[in-house]
């Protein structure tokens, strides 16, 4: 398996163009074992480089050289955010109205030209702008216990499971890509988890696959087993829609040329797979995703330790774990410790004798994670 470490999310402030300084090697220094190809990146956003076609290229042009020049090797460009809008030419979705020309079009090529590799990001299900065929289509909303509605679409209806997947298959046909990068790929966690669909289509088709009448329960907690069957019908909906996109991918690609997929999801397994119903565990187990990258935003080494080794157990199944950062959000810790923290872990006796999952540890990170790492050309730090 891939090991992918230290992700840090851009924010919309961040430094565009700007000098990385590589600084000297950490203390704990990757064994002789660590020398496969590795994958270093960074989440990006149209807002780094703003409206303005002309300013805009030329930001990309010198933010890409100095992620180069640091061993950037890979991108994950947003191409649709949480209010809906997408950030290239399509036919389906609704376009930013921020930009008048191909967006991602001209990052793509400006990437190629590098030699890196292009995740699309898509914001899967928050549609909080109710843009295009979402606000054609507001059955398709989450409906809450209060019989309100959502700004986000419910990946247990067939028909927003296609709308979704049929941007992401637009998006790979046209511009010919090899990735897809799934964020949101959940229900909702506010303001209460979980926050599943109340309206009557979704009860109806709970109904249908399971033989219970959701409003007839009485007691909706763990302890009724008609409850738990309604937490993992849920769960599965959201499989439902990886399982779906993967299918669709194949079709688009054929056997011998993969689309794969990445997916950023929650930290903890367990509480993601009932709370929100992501069950990235099973995602990994069925080969439905390539890389799983679980958001360990906490400066505790002792949680980041316990959720890691989880990751990398379930990533055993062959999947790439990329363990994400934020800079900025709270709890997040600078990189170089979280480096020296995570390669002592893993070059400890602690850890077991199967030393072999550092065999190809990645970084993904922004221009600040940058700033303290540097890399040569065999993928080890300076």
């Amino acid at each position: 398996m891939n090991l992918v470490l230290g992700a840090v999310e851009t924010s919309a402030a961040g430094s565009v163009g700007q000098k990385l300084k590589p600084i000297k090697e950490p203390v704990v220094k990757l064994p002789a074992s660590a020398g496969g190809k590795w994958v270093v990146g960074v989440w990006m956003h149209p807002g780094m480089f703003g409206a303005d076609k002309e300013e805009a290229m030329k930001k990309m042009g010198e933010t890409l050289d100095e992620y180069v020049k640091a061993g950037i090797n890979t991108v994950i460009m947003l191409v649709k955010d949480t209010s809906g809008y997408v950030f290239y030419d399509s036919e389906i979705g609704a376009k930013s109205p921020c930009y008048d020309w191909d967006f991602f079009g001209v990052f793509l090529e400006e990437a190629r030209k590098r030699n890196l590799s292009v995740h699309p990001w898509f914001c899967a299900f928050p549609e909080s702008a109710l843009v295009g065929k979402v606000r054609e289509h507001s059955e398709w909303l989450i409906v809450d216990p209060g019989r309100e509605m959502v700004r986000t679409v419910n990946p247990a209806l067939p028909e927003v499971r296609a709308y979704e997947i049929s941007l992401m298959v637009e998006l790979v046909k046209k511009y010919g890509l090899d990735w897809v990068h799934l964020d949101y790929i959940r229900f909702p966690c506010e303001p209460t988890e979980p926050y599943f669909s109340h309206d009557a289509k979704t009860l109806q088709l709970f109904k249908e696959e399971t033989g219970i009448d959701f409003n007839a329960l009485k007691a909706r907690d763990s302890g009724n087993s008609y409850w738990n069957a309604w937490l993992n019908w849920n769960r599965d909906q959201v499989t439902r829609f990886v399982r779906e996109l993967k299918e669709e991918l194949v079709k688009v690609a054929g056997a011998e040329d993969k689309v794969k997929i990445s997916a950023a999801v929650f930290p903890d397994p367990d509480n993601a797979r009932v709370l929100i119903g992501q069950d990235w565990t099973t995602w990994g187990k069925q080969g439905l995703v390539d890389m799983l990258c679980p958001m360990l935003y906490t400066n505790d080494t002792a949680m980041f330790d316990q959720l890691t080794r989880r990751a990398v157990a379930i990533g055993k199944a062959g999947d790439e774990v990329a363990e994400g950062r934020g800079s900025g959000h709270d709890g997040s810790i600078r990189a170089k410790a979280e480096i020296e923290n995570v390669l002592f872990q893993r070059t400890s006796s602690s850890f077991g004798p199967n030393t072999s999952l550092i065999e190809n540890i990645s970084l993904v990170g922004d221009t600040s994670f940058a700033e303290d790492l540097s890399f040569n050309k065999q993928g080890r730090l300076n």
